[in-house]
């Protein structure tokens, strides 16, 4: 999980610095690859940390925070480029995932219990 915050932080500072269509849509297709990977581990790590009888209550949560956010972050992300540009909102996502990233690093070891040790299953 803390490649892919990496990997998406980088994804935004690159769309903010390049003024290449092209450059923009390699960026593009490797973003939308690290969302298809990220929505695969952040399902499996949900699905380890989470009890079986809550999983369809959280999952749906999620559901609504990721397209309430994706609705949120659209127009907020327009005001953001028609009041500093078009590449506005590539910095403040930088920067605001950057921070995000920071802010949660040390504990990104905690999710779905990394941290405990296996152990071995009964013979």
């Amino acid at each position: 999980m803390r490649i892919g915050l990496v990997f998406e932080t980088f994804t935004h500072l690159a769309l903010a610095l390049t003024t290449t269509p092209g450059v923009a849509l390699g960026i593009f297709f490797v973003f939308g690859a690290h969302a298809f990977i990220w929505g695969t581990t952040s399902l499996t790590v949900r699905q380890r940390a989470v009890p079986t009888e809550l999983q369809g209550r959280v999952g749906s949560v999620n559901m609504v925070g990721t397209f309430g956010g994706l609705v949120l972050g659209s127009g907020i992300g327009g005001v953001i480029a028609q009041h500093w540009g078009v590449t506005a909102p590539f910095w403040f996502a930088f920067a605001g995932s950057a921070l995000f990233v920071v802010l949660i690093w040390r504990q990104l070891v905690h999710i779905a219990h990394a941290d405990e040790t296996a152990e071995p299953t009964p013979a």
